[in-house]
C-alpha cells in the first residue's frame, strides 16, 4: 500500500466518512507519537520561561473548554441538529470545518494558547512567569461565547447536572479517602486532584453516554475496555489516574531538580483527561 493510500485509508476517510470509526490503530498510534514529540518540544522551549504549577493549569482550563465546545458544535452539525453556513466536516485545513474537530480543533486551541502566552509576556527576556492572569483572561474572552452558544442548545439538563454531580462526588471521595486513610498524601499537590477529575470525567461521562444514550466510543483502546464492561472502564481510569499521580510524586521526591518537568507531565495528563471527558459530558446536555 502506497503512502497516499495509507493516508487516505487511515486518516482522510475516518474524518469525512460517517460510516467509518473516527479512530483506528494506525491514526491513534501516529497521533500519540506526534503528541509526545510536540510535548517534548514545548517543554524544551518553555521550561525556562514558565513555572508549571496549579495557576498555569487553571489558566489553561478555558482553552480546554474552547476546543471541547468547538468539537461539540461539530457534533451537532454531524447529527443534523445544527446548520452553520460554511462549516462542514472536511479534511482540508483551508476550509473552516477542519478546525472544529480532531486534529484541527486542537491545533487551533494550541495556537490560541500561544497567543495568550504572548499576551502574558512570555517573549520578555529573563522573565519566568509564575502567575497567569492575562493568559486566563484571554482564554475566558475567546471561550465564553462558544460555551454560551452550546448552553443555549442544552435540552437535557438532568443528564448533564446529574452526571456532573456524580463525577465531582466520585473525585472527592477517591482523593480524600486516599489522602486520609493511606500513607500517600495525594492532595498535597492540587494538580493530582485535576488528574483524578479528568479521569473521572472521561470514565463516568463516557460510560453513561454509551450505556444510556446510545453514544459510540471512537477511541480504539477505550472501546475495547467498554465492550468488556462499562464499569470496568471507569475503574481502570481511576486506578490509572492514581498510579500516575503516585509515580510522578515519587519521581519528584527522588529528583527535586525535575519538579518543573513533573508538573508539566501532570498538566498534560490532566488536560488529556478533561479534553476527552468534557466532550462526552457536554454532549449529554445536547442529546
Amino acid at each position: 500500500m502506497e503512502i497516499s493510500e495509507i493516508i487516505n485509508e487511515y486518516f482522510i476517510k475516518p474524518i469525512i466518512s460517517p460510516e467509518i470509526q473516527g479512530y483506528n490503530f494506525v491514526n491513534t498510534t501516529i497521533f500519540i507519537i506526534l503528541l509526545i514529540i510536540a510535548c517534548l518540544i514545548i517543554y524544551k522551549i518553555l521550561k525556562n520561561k514558565i513555572t508549571f504549577n496549579n495557576d498555569f493549569f487553571i489558566a489553561l482550563t478555558p482553552y480546554i473548554l474552547f476546543g471541547v465546545n468547538l468539537r461539540v458544535i461539530m457534533h451537532q452539525i454531524e447529527a443534523g441538529k445544527l446548520i452553520i453556513e460554511g462549516i462542514t466536516k472536511t479534511a482540508n485545513p483551508l476550509e473552516l470545518g477542519f478546525w472544529f474537530f480532531t486534529p484541527g480543533v486542537w491545533i487551533l486551541t494550541f495556537l490560541m494558547v500561544i497567543v495568550g502566552l504572548l499576551i502574558e509576556g512570555i517573549y520578555k527576556k529573563n522573565k519566568k512567569i509564575k502567575n497567569f492572569n492575562k493568559l486566563l483572561i484571554f482564554g475566558l474572552i475567546i471561550t465564553t461565547p462558544i460555551v454560551l452558544f452550546n448552553l443555549i442548545n442544552f435540552n437535557n439538563w438532568i443528564a448533564f447536572i446529574g452526571t456532573s454531580i456524580l463525577i465531582i462526588l466520585t473525585t472527592i471521595l477517591v482523593t480524600t479517602t486516599i489522602h486520609k486513610f493511606t500513607k500517600y498524601k495525594i492532595l498535597e499537590d492540587k494538580l493530582n486532584f485535576f488528574i483524578i477529575l479528568g479521569q473521572a470525567i472521561d470514565g463516568i461521562a463516557s460510560t453513561i453516554a454509551i450505556s444510556f444514550f446510545n453514544f459510540a466510543e471512537q477511541h480504539v483502546v477505550s472501546n475495547f475496555v467498554i465492550n468488556i464492561h462499562p464499569a470496568l472502564f471507569v475503574l481502570i481510569k481511576l486506578i490509572l489516574g492514581i498510579l500516575i499521580c503516585y509515580s510522578l510524586d515519587d519521581y519528584g521526591k527522588e529528583n527535586p531538580k525535575n519538579q518543573n518537568l513533573t508538573k508539566f507531565i501532570k498538566i498534560i495528563i490532566a488536560i488529556l483527561g478533561l479534553a476527552t471527558g468534557l466532550a462526552s459530558l457536554i454532549k449529554l446536555g445536547i442529546i
